[in-house]
């Protein structure tokens, strides 16, 4: 047998009974819906399981417990296989080239050289800013000492002191 291009070989009888199965199903309740809609109000109170026979009651909750655990056993099937079979498409994937390509595609160099002059242009905004406050402080302190010296001392005080 060969398989498709792209799909590995499998149990093709498996798939086959497997979606023939799903086409009936489906066929099944579409003509189940379609027939039994004139007989669905004589049937209702029929297909209310309190009013089974105790032995039919009885194997419909059998097989309520069966599809139950068998519904828990896929379950824990499925988070014991999961992590293996996560590992391997991992391990399958080219990471460090797909990290490549989105580099390459959002272009990182250049969005670190544009953060990087922008951060660098900021602190030397605030380097000057500052060194304005620092000189306007000087200048207020220095014209405070000044004007002091500047100004006739009061009566009674001697310049010496």
């Amino acid at each position: 047998m060969v398989a498709a291009e792209g799909r590995r070989p499998g149990p093709a009888a498996a798939d086959l009974v497997l979606g023939g199965g799903a086409l009936a199903v489906t066929a099944l309740r579409r003509l189940a819906r379609t027939a039994l809609a004139p007989v669905r109000p004589v049937l209702a109170p029929v297909v209310r399981t309190a009013n089974w026979p105790p032995p039919l009651r009885e194997l419909a909750e059998d097989g309520q417990r069966r599809r139950q655990e068998a519904v828990a056993h896929g379950v824990r099937l499925f988070r014991r296989v999961a992590p293996a079979v996560v590992v391997t498409v991992l391990d399958e994937l080219d990471l460090a080239g797909i990290v490549r390509g989105v580099i390459e595609e959002i272009d990182l160099p250049e969005i670190i050289r544009t953060s990087t002059g922008s951060v660098a242009n900021e602190s030397v905004r605030d380097a000057r800013i500052q060194a304005m406050a620092a000189d306007d402080a000087v200048a207020r302190w220095a014209g405070r000492i000044f004007a002091a010296r500047r100004r006739p001392l009061p009566a009674g005080h001697d310049a010496a002191t």
